[in-house]
């Protein structure tokens, strides 16, 4: 009987330690936040997914190390929208039905953006795009829940026009994605440029497809237009060919193209000199001297410099821009003090934090960050980054050791009652 006894009471120990193991198992399952991702990791645009989700991941990493969000681990749950609303909204809805996420992070493509922002609404879940760019997403598409931590098409334009003011440059040709950011960013140059140089000319404008395959007709048009300069926000593959075949027909450098990404790596390496002369703005800018930025060059290169792709080895435009975005995210969250909606949607509103590269601030009205940009021009010779820094074979033309800062004042999208009923 005695033996029996013990045995019983083994047994039942045992069914309580295994109760407790899973027990605790569940609840560090649930003591995670969890962060859903949703950029483009595939098909022609698939260079910017990876190199935004860096500069997200190194913000994350770095509140992880200090003890994550109210002591619980940050977990990125990484999905791939393909560049495409619908099956962005497809696997928002998993991300925030199964997985559970307390909140979403948008990259690339403003209508994912868009096609998001009212799933979260609905699901009373906060979402932040670092790059989603169109107008709307933060005026006529407003919601409470979405907040913009990152560029924004009118901040692009005018931060060009300031540079384009400092430059002999009179007449300009508009070349542009055929979707909202494309044509948002033609409207703010058409309404704007005139500010910036009294005798400017508009001398022809396109919108291509997305992913187009053939430039050569929109060229011939710039050449007969005898354009002073192409003016544009495409990206990707689709400025790669724009600019190489513009080239081949004739615009050789100087010739320049005045772009948003007009230095990404992948972009770079495949134009070499073809890219020298163009000109660029940027929300961040490796070259920038404060000790802080150079820290985190520092930092970010020594986790990334074995990486398989050189598009991440460094913290270049889009990278350092995703992480400015997440470490004001994550201070403010910090500072509401909970996961709760309500308070950080308070919290966050006005919320004011010094970056890196310069203050960042998020207007109330229309919850879209403030920022000065950094102008620039490539320029040929040694690329201090890149050139010879892991491998021999990547090598390409850089930025200038000059810069421009364009202070967050001179590029705030104007916050109107017919851009965004509340800001009055």
């Amino acid at each position: 009987m005695e033996r029996a006894s013990i045995k019983q009471r083994g047994f039942h120990l045992l069914v309580i330690l295994g109760m407790i193991v899973l027990g605790g198992t569940e609840s560090m399952a649930e003591s995670k936040v969890k962060m859903g991702v949703l950029d483009c990791f595939s098909g022609p645009f698939s260079h910017s997914g990876p190199a935004i989700t860096a500069g997200v991941k190194f913000a994350v990493d770095e509140q992880n190390a200090k003890g994550g969000l109210f002591g619980r681990q940050i977990e990125m749950v990484i999905v791939d929208h393909e560049m495409k609303a619908d099956v962005a909204l497809r696997k928002a809805k998993k991300l925030i039905l199964e997985d559970h996420v307390d909140f979403l992070q948008v990259g690339t493509g403003s209508h994912v953006s868009i096609a998001c922002s009212k799933l979260a609404e609905a699901n009373k879940k906060i979402m932040i795009t670092t790059h989603g760019a169109a107008h709307s997403i933060t005026g006529s598409d407003f919601s409470r829940y979405f907040f913009r931590l990152g560029h924004n098409n009118y901040a692009y334009s005018v931060g060009m026009f300031y540079l384009l003011g400092k430059t002999p440059y009179k007449k300009f040709y508009l070349l542009n994605m055929d979707y909202k950011a494309g044509r948002d960013f033609a409207d703010d140059f058409k309404k704007t440029i005139k500010n910036y140089i009294s005798n400017a000319q508009v001398v022809g404008e396109d919108y291509p497809p997305l992913n187009n395959k053939d430039f050569a007709p929109y060229i011939t048009k710039v050449i007969k237009a005898k354009a002073d300069a192409i003016v544009t926000n495409s990206w990707g593959p689709d400025l790669t060919l724009m600019i190489k075949q513009a080239r081949a027909l004739g615009l050789k450098t100087p010739f320049p193209f005045v772009a948003v990404f007009a230095a990404e790596p992948h972009f770079g390496i495949e134009l070499k000199d073809d890219l020298v002369g163009n000109w660029g703005v940027a929300l961040y800018d490796m070259r920038i001297h404060t000790p802080e930025n150079q820290r985190f060059v520092k930092a970010y290169h020594e986790q990334h410099k074995n990486d398989k792709d050189f598009n991440t080895w460094w913290p270049y435009g889009v990278i350092g821009q995703a992480y400015c975005g997440w470490k004001t995210a994550l201070v403010g969250m910090e500072k509401a003090g909970s996961l709760d909606p309500e308070k950080m949607i308070s919290t966050l509103e006005d919320f004011s934090y010094q970056t890196i590269v310069g203050k960042w601030k998020i207007r109330k009205c229309d919850h879209t960050a403030l920022y000065p940009l950094f102008g620039f021009q490539v320029e040929g010779g040694w690329n201090p980054y890149y050139n010879g820094s892991i491998r021999p074979d990547v090598k390409f033309p850089w930025y200038g050791p000059n810069y421009v800062t364009i202070p967050a004042d001179n590029v705030a999208l104007p916050a109107t009652a017919d851009y965004n009923p509340r800001c009055k």
